[in-house]
């Protein structure tokens, strides 16, 4: 099997396009876990604030009971909620998919140059180096500012690595006219 600069262009991108969701995935996941806390946190401090006025106004040691019980499971909650702080790789995820999806974008438009014959196989290997080195300095600076988010995404895209896409899979992702089935390779 002989691997062409279009075949390894797309397939490039393919693996591109996945890192991307992966990425915009976890991303968001992470913020609807941390938006569940944080209603978690609201509805307990809300239960908490109810059963203590109830138990200010005299209306039964039941009230005082449970308000010092919601009242713990507020703070669990908080404590929780802050330890295993969602935010940061929440965030890290979404600067990382954005990132992504603007090297995908490019792939793709090197794809079409090089279809439209407006760059040149040169030009196109060139273009392919530049976004390989691109690709290269958004996963270390993933990796630098939240090594657990960065390793989380790798190992939901690793199968990638590891099995080839179908021309089919990545012509999902391809306008019409980019599309390799029926077409011989270049």
């Amino acid at each position: 099997m002989q691997l062409t600069l279009l075949d390894h262009l797309r397939l490039t991108f393919g693996h591109v396009v996945y890192r991307h969701r992966a990425h915009a995935r976890l991303a968001q996941s992470l913020m609807r876990w941390s938006r569940r806390l944080r209603a978690a946190e609201v509805l307990t401090m809300l239960a908490v604030v109810l059963t203590a006025g109830a138990a200010a106004f005299n209306k039964g040691q039941g009230y005082a009971i449970a308000s010092a019980i919601l009242a713990a499971i507020a703070l669990v909650i908080l404590v929780l909620h802050l330890t295993i702080d969602l935010d940061t790789p929440a965030q890290t995820h979404t600067i990382c998919a954005g990132r992504l999806w603007l090297i995908r974008e490019r792939y793709r438009a090197l794809l079409t140059d090089l279809a439209d014959g407006s760059v040149d196989v040169d030009g196109a290997r060139r273009g392919r180096d530049a976004l390989m080195n691109e690709l290269h300095a958004i996963y270390e600076r993933a990796a630098v500012v939240d090594r657990e988010a960065y390793q989380s995404a790798s190992q939901a895209a690793a199968a990638l690595d590891d099995v080839s896409l179908s021309d089919e899979e990545i012509d999902r992702f391809l306008p019409q006219s980019l599309h390799k089935a029926g077409r011989s390779a270049a």
